[in-house]
């Protein structure tokens, strides 16, 4: 499959519901799966659901105009926890960036869908730039009966009342497996653009850390570490949020909550309320090298 054929493929997949990570051309792991669950949901088989997706009228690429308001997300991110701290917001660091949470791009993509652009620095707003025909974060999908975090195929699913597999996005588990929080659990709080509280005890391997000695605030944005949503479960301190890093989704990475995309976790936000069940199933079995 081609660069643009698989990009193709990949935006009618988050077009529908199903998300991929990042649109980035290569049909890899993310990819397969999210397309394995769409013919789940519909009831086809490989071929004819990549054949229903490639065939939408859809474009795979659209066209957008830079605005000011874009160019004002730009800012920093400081990677030290006091100087984050003191930050007015844990923004994205560079258009780039901005452009890649809001069409959910990577940007190595995003560059080979403009090779006229070669010093991103000194673009302007009214600069027309190509992007993924993807679908907006806040897009309204069903609601959610009920989700499923499936910890060996790093997705979480989202049924409706029927039993019907209506969504699904990747997410990462824990990098440790027992710190997984198994079982059935419920929604129990939501908090959109999160701050994030730094406690040096959850850090006991950080110099840094026993250094600062101290409980900090980080500020809100879409580089905090918990993104720009935090869904809360029944399993005390654990809860399904956002990530400053959308290129590890897919992976053992968290210190035991859920990770999605920025703009999946804002979709599945949308779909699911308070006491929502939640079941955590297929914990691989911890090996010890």
């Amino acid at each position: 499959m081609g660069l643009m054929q698989a990009a193709c493929l990949q935006t009618a997949l988050d077009r529908n519901g199903f998300g991929i990570g990042f649109v980035d051309g290569q049909p890899g792991t993310r990819t397969t799966l999210a397309l394995q669950d769409y013919a789940r949901s519909r009831n086809l088989s490989l071929t004819e659901a990549r054949t229903e997706l490639m065939s939408e009228s859809e474009p795979a690429t659209t066209s957008y105009t830079l605005t000011t308001n874009d160019l004002a997300l730009v800012g920093t991110a400081p990677v030290d926890w006091e100087e984050a701290a003191a930050a007015p917001a844990m923004a994205c660091s560079s258009i780039q960036d901005v452009l890649s949470e809001q069409f959910h791009v990577s940007p190595r993509f995003l560059q080979r869908l403009n090779p006229a652009l070669t010093n991103w620095s000194a673009i302007t707003a009214g600069t027309v730039i190509i992007v993924p025909n993807t679908r907006p974060a806040d897009t309204e999908l069903a609601p959610a009966a009920r989700l499923e975090v499936d910890c060996t195929a790093y997705r979480v699913r989202a049924f409706d009342s029927t039993n019907q597999l209506i969504a699904s996005f990747p997410c990462s588990i824990a990098r440790k497996l027992h710190k997984v929080p198994a079982g059935d659990l419920t929604l129990s709080a939501f908090a959109p653009n999160p701050n994030y509280t730094f406690d040096p005890d959850n850090f006991p391997e950080s110099a840094r850390a026993r250094e600062i000695g101290r409980k900090l605030i980080i500020p809100p944005g879409p580089r905090n570490p918990v993104g720009v949503y935090w869904l809360s479960l029944s399993a005390e301190g654990f809860g399904m949020h956002g990530t400053p890093h959308p290129e590890t989704i897919g992976r053992r990475e968290s210190r035991g909550c859920f990770r999605l995309t920025n703009w999946d976790i804002i979709t599945l936000a949308k779909m699911v309320e308070a006491g929502t069940p939640v079941k955590v199933m297929n914990i691989p079995v911890e090996t010890t090298e």
